[in-house]
Protein backbone atom coordinates (compact mmCIF):
# COMPACT_ATOMS: atom_id res chain seq x y z
CA UNK A 1 0.00 0.00 0.00
CA UNK A 2 1.54 3.62 -0.66
CA UNK A 3 2.24 5.25 2.05
CA UNK A 4 0.57 8.58 1.25
CA UNK A 5 -0.97 11.31 2.98
CA UNK A 6 -3.09 12.75 0.45
CA UNK A 7 -3.88 12.79 -3.52
CA UNK A 8 -5.42 14.85 -5.71
CA UNK A 9 -6.48 13.37 -8.88
CA UNK A 10 -7.62 16.03 -11.64
CA UNK A 11 -10.46 15.23 -13.82
CA UNK A 12 -10.44 17.35 -17.41
CA UNK A 13 -13.84 18.17 -19.04
CA UNK A 14 -12.94 20.40 -22.33
CA UNK A 15 -15.63 22.54 -24.15
CA UNK A 16 -14.57 25.27 -26.91
CA UNK A 17 -10.94 25.55 -24.81
CA UNK A 18 -12.59 25.91 -20.97
CA UNK A 19 -12.51 23.30 -18.37
CA UNK A 20 -14.21 22.46 -15.21
CA UNK A 21 -12.05 20.47 -12.51
CA UNK A 22 -13.02 18.16 -9.81
CA UNK A 23 -10.88 16.49 -7.25
CA UNK A 24 -9.92 13.31 -4.82
CA UNK A 25 -8.33 13.46 -2.06
CA UNK A 26 -7.16 10.01 -0.76
CA UNK A 27 -6.19 9.94 3.27
CA UNK A 28 -4.07 7.44 4.22
CA UNK A 29 -3.47 6.90 7.86
CA UNK A 30 -2.02 3.56 8.49
CA UNK A 31 -3.00 -0.32 7.79
CA UNK A 32 -4.18 -1.13 11.19
CA UNK A 33 -7.77 -2.78 11.54
CA UNK A 34 -10.64 -1.26 13.35
CA UNK A 35 -13.94 -3.70 13.77
CA UNK A 36 -16.01 -0.57 14.97
CA UNK A 37 -18.23 0.54 13.22
CA UNK A 38 -19.12 -2.72 11.31
CA UNK A 39 -18.95 -5.37 13.82
CA UNK A 40 -22.26 -7.19 13.47
CA UNK A 41 -22.53 -8.88 16.85
CA UNK A 42 -23.67 -6.27 18.63
CA UNK A 43 -26.99 -4.67 19.23
CA UNK A 44 -26.51 -1.14 17.43
CA UNK A 45 -23.73 1.56 16.83
CA UNK A 46 -23.11 5.05 16.66
CA UNK A 47 -19.44 5.63 15.75
CA UNK A 48 -17.92 9.29 14.61
CA UNK A 49 -14.68 9.60 12.82
CA UNK A 50 -12.51 12.60 12.71
CA UNK A 51 -10.93 13.48 9.24
CA UNK A 52 -8.46 16.48 9.96
CA UNK A 53 -8.25 19.30 7.59
CA UNK A 54 -4.83 19.42 7.11
CA UNK A 55 -4.79 15.90 5.27
CA UNK A 56 -7.68 16.78 2.89
CA UNK A 57 -7.23 20.70 2.32
CA UNK A 58 -9.23 21.20 -0.44
CA UNK A 59 -13.14 22.87 0.05
CA UNK A 60 -15.83 22.06 -1.97
CA UNK A 61 -18.84 20.11 -3.04
CA UNK A 62 -18.39 16.29 -1.70
CA UNK A 63 -20.35 13.67 -3.67
CA UNK A 64 -19.06 10.96 -2.53
CA UNK A 65 -16.89 9.38 0.79
CA UNK A 66 -15.43 5.94 0.37
CA UNK A 67 -13.75 4.24 3.19
CA UNK A 68 -11.26 1.27 2.99
CA UNK A 69 -12.14 -1.91 4.72
CA UNK A 70 -10.85 -5.96 4.64
CA UNK A 71 -12.58 -8.69 3.35
CA UNK A 72 -15.68 -10.36 4.33
CA UNK A 73 -19.39 -9.20 4.31
CA UNK A 74 -22.67 -8.19 6.43
CA UNK A 75 -25.71 -6.48 6.52
CA UNK A 76 -26.66 -4.02 8.46
CA UNK A 77 -30.44 -2.34 9.21
CA UNK A 78 -31.45 0.99 9.48
CA UNK A 79 -27.86 2.68 8.60
CA UNK A 80 -27.27 5.97 8.38
CA UNK A 81 -23.83 8.39 7.11
CA UNK A 82 -24.07 11.58 8.46
CA UNK A 83 -21.06 14.31 8.14
CA UNK A 84 -20.34 17.61 9.98
CA UNK A 85 -17.76 20.36 10.34
CA UNK A 86 -16.19 20.37 13.76
CA UNK A 87 -13.46 22.95 15.24
CA UNK A 88 -12.18 20.16 17.59
CA UNK A 89 -8.90 18.53 16.67
CA UNK A 90 -9.56 15.89 18.87
CA UNK A 91 -12.95 14.32 19.37
CA UNK A 92 -14.29 13.83 23.15
CA UNK A 93 -16.80 11.27 24.98
CA UNK A 94 -19.64 13.43 24.26
CA UNK A 95 -21.19 12.92 20.55
CA UNK A 96 -23.47 16.10 20.78
CA UNK A 97 -20.02 17.96 21.81
CA UNK A 98 -17.83 16.42 19.08
CA UNK A 99 -20.33 18.77 16.35
CA UNK A 100 -19.02 21.46 18.20
CA UNK A 101 -21.85 23.55 17.57
CA UNK A 102 -22.48 22.50 14.13
CA UNK A 103 -25.18 20.87 12.92
CA UNK A 104 -25.28 17.17 11.11
CA UNK A 105 -26.20 16.29 7.48
CA UNK A 106 -28.14 13.33 6.72
CA UNK A 107 -25.88 12.24 3.50
CA UNK A 108 -27.25 8.56 3.21
CA UNK A 109 -30.07 6.57 4.41
CA UNK A 110 -30.35 2.65 4.02
CA UNK A 111 -33.15 0.48 5.96
CA UNK A 112 -30.86 -2.50 4.75
CA UNK A 113 -26.96 -1.77 3.58
CA UNK A 114 -24.73 -4.61 2.76
CA UNK A 115 -21.07 -4.41 2.50
CA UNK A 116 -19.48 -5.42 -0.13
CA UNK A 117 -17.09 -8.64 -0.01
CA UNK A 118 -14.01 -7.62 -1.61
CA UNK A 119 -11.14 -6.07 0.07
CA UNK A 120 -9.97 -2.27 -0.72
CA UNK A 121 -11.88 1.17 -0.81
CA UNK A 122 -15.91 1.05 -1.30
CA UNK A 123 -18.14 4.23 -1.77
CA UNK A 124 -20.85 5.37 0.74
CA UNK A 125 -23.52 5.87 -1.72
CA UNK A 126 -24.46 9.59 -0.52
CA UNK A 127 -27.98 10.56 -1.68
CA UNK A 128 -26.53 14.25 -0.07
CA UNK A 129 -23.92 15.90 -1.26
CA UNK A 130 -21.97 18.67 1.85
CA UNK A 131 -20.15 21.46 1.29
CA UNK A 132 -16.99 21.53 2.86
CA UNK A 133 -15.58 24.56 3.93
CA UNK A 134 -11.74 23.39 4.36
CA UNK A 135 -11.51 25.74 7.50
CA UNK A 136 -13.14 23.12 10.07
CA UNK A 137 -11.98 19.53 10.34
CA UNK A 138 -14.78 17.03 8.92
CA UNK A 139 -16.72 14.36 10.96
CA UNK A 140 -18.18 11.27 9.34
CA UNK A 141 -20.57 9.23 11.36
CA UNK A 142 -22.17 6.21 11.07
CA UNK A 143 -25.36 4.44 12.79
CA UNK A 144 -27.07 1.23 12.51
CA UNK A 145 -29.89 -1.02 14.56
CA UNK A 146 -28.49 -4.33 13.86
CA UNK A 147 -26.42 -6.68 11.66
CA UNK A 148 -25.43 -10.14 10.61
CA UNK A 149 -22.73 -11.47 9.12
CA UNK A 150 -19.32 -11.33 9.39
CA UNK A 151 -17.58 -8.84 11.41
CA UNK A 152 -15.53 -6.53 8.71
CA UNK A 153 -12.51 -4.72 9.25
CA UNK A 154 -11.93 -0.70 7.99
CA UNK A 155 -8.02 0.42 7.61
CA UNK A 156 -6.87 3.14 10.15
CA UNK A 157 -3.97 4.09 11.52
CA UNK A 158 -2.80 5.43 15.35
CA UNK A 159 -4.27 9.26 15.80
CA UNK A 160 -4.95 10.30 19.22
CA UNK A 161 -8.54 11.04 20.00
CA UNK A 162 -10.18 10.35 16.14
CA UNK A 163 -13.04 7.81 16.77
CA UNK A 164 -15.87 7.74 19.66
CA UNK A 165 -17.99 4.54 19.44
CA UNK A 166 -20.74 3.32 21.62
CA UNK A 167 -22.75 0.14 20.50
CA UNK A 168 -26.27 1.88 21.12
CA UNK A 169 -27.09 4.02 18.10
CA UNK A 170 -29.30 6.28 20.33
CA UNK A 171 -25.94 6.67 22.74
CA UNK A 172 -25.13 10.09 24.35
CA UNK A 173 -21.28 9.25 24.87
CA UNK A 174 -19.19 6.99 23.94
CA UNK A 175 -15.73 5.39 24.02
CA UNK A 176 -12.56 6.94 22.34
CA UNK A 177 -9.89 5.61 20.79
CA UNK A 178 -6.56 6.42 19.02
CA UNK A 179 -7.77 5.54 15.84
CA UNK A 180 -7.14 7.71 12.44
CA UNK A 181 -9.62 5.81 9.49
CA UNK A 182 -7.96 5.56 5.57
CA UNK A 183 -10.31 7.58 3.30
CA UNK A 184 -11.07 8.96 -0.31
CA UNK A 185 -13.19 12.01 -0.76
CA UNK A 186 -14.65 13.34 -3.76
CA UNK A 187 -15.42 16.87 -4.92
CA UNK A 188 -17.89 18.05 -7.74
CA UNK A 189 -16.06 19.87 -10.60
CA UNK A 190 -15.75 23.20 -9.97
CA UNK A 191 -17.70 25.78 -12.98
CA UNK A 192 -15.71 27.36 -15.54
CA UNK A 193 -16.37 30.93 -15.89
CA UNK A 194 -18.60 31.58 -18.86
CA UNK A 195 -17.66 34.27 -21.09
CA UNK A 196 -19.72 37.51 -21.27
CA UNK A 197 -20.65 37.70 -24.88
CA UNK A 198 -20.26 34.55 -26.80
CA UNK A 199 -24.09 34.41 -27.44
CA UNK A 200 -25.01 30.26 -27.68
CA UNK A 201 -21.26 29.65 -27.24
CA UNK A 202 -22.21 30.62 -23.19
CA UNK A 203 -24.83 28.09 -22.88
CA UNK A 204 -22.23 25.11 -23.37
CA UNK A 205 -20.30 26.18 -20.07
CA UNK A 206 -20.95 25.15 -16.67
Amino acid sequence: MKNLICIGATALSVVAGAAATGRNVYIHVGSENALQPWHPYNPGMRCQMLFDRAKINYAGTITEFELEKTVNVSTFQEVKFYLCHTPLSALTANFEANYGGNTPKLVASFATYELPSPEGVYPIPMAETFEYNNRDNLILEITWTSGTGQKVCLLVGKLTAHQCYAYDERATSGTLQDMGYNARIFFDAHPAVAPASFGRVKGLFY
